[in-house]
């Protein structure tokens, strides 16, 4: 998860999950980053309806990050951490599917400062600007609003192209 969603809903008070979901896969498929720290990792895991077991140590994984399972024939996606005890990482929901996987891969997510900075403005972009779209021109008696204009070269995942730089460093190259 980029922002906890508490913190979405004080910039865009109609926001869903599914939103916030939606923009962080939006931005990993953009840049074609995963955002992984590789010396977070475990290799090997036991599956149970939300729990990960793993003989590896959990040291750096806490309460609230996200990681992302991956190697895993049934598990692969981004979840986010409920608990640590010991050898056992527990998920909010009913997550997984009952699996032993010795080649699963299980990497904590980080996403740098400025990513969070972005999401933010991204936010209050669809905040402010989310009713006008389509709008470019609007005249009530003597007051006249005129909107930026965004036509498909300027436009990047539903957003304006300046608004989503903050991405360009991020940017990997996608190998086939």
């Amino acid at each position: 998860m980029i922002i906890s969603f508490e913190d979405a809903k004080k910039i865009k008070f109609d926001i869903t999950q599914e939103d916030l979901d939606g923009l962080e896969q939006s931005i990993r498929n953009y840049t074609s980053n995963n955002f992984q720290n590789r010396n977070i990792r475990l290799e090997g895991a036991q599956f149970t309806t939300n729990t990960i077991t793993s003989v590896d140590d959990l040291t750096g994984f806490r309460e609230g990050q996200t990681i992302q399972v991956s190697n895993s024939r049934f598990n692969d996606g981004l979840f986010v951490i409920k608990s640590i005890n010991d050898d056992l990482i527990t998920f909010a929901d009913n997550s997984f599917i009952n699996q032993n996987a010795p080649k699963a891969l299980v990497t904590l997510v980080e996403y740098p400062a400025d990513i969070l900075s972005g999401v933010r403005k991204l936010l209050k972009y669809d905040s402010k600007m989310g009713d006008k779209i389509g709008v470019k021109s609007e005249t009530v008696s003597r007051m006249s609003k005129t909107y930026y204009d965004v036509n498909s070269s300027e436009n990047i995942e539903g957003y304006p192209a300046a608004l989503m730089a903050f991405l360009n460093k991020y940017k990997k190259l996608r190998w086939s």
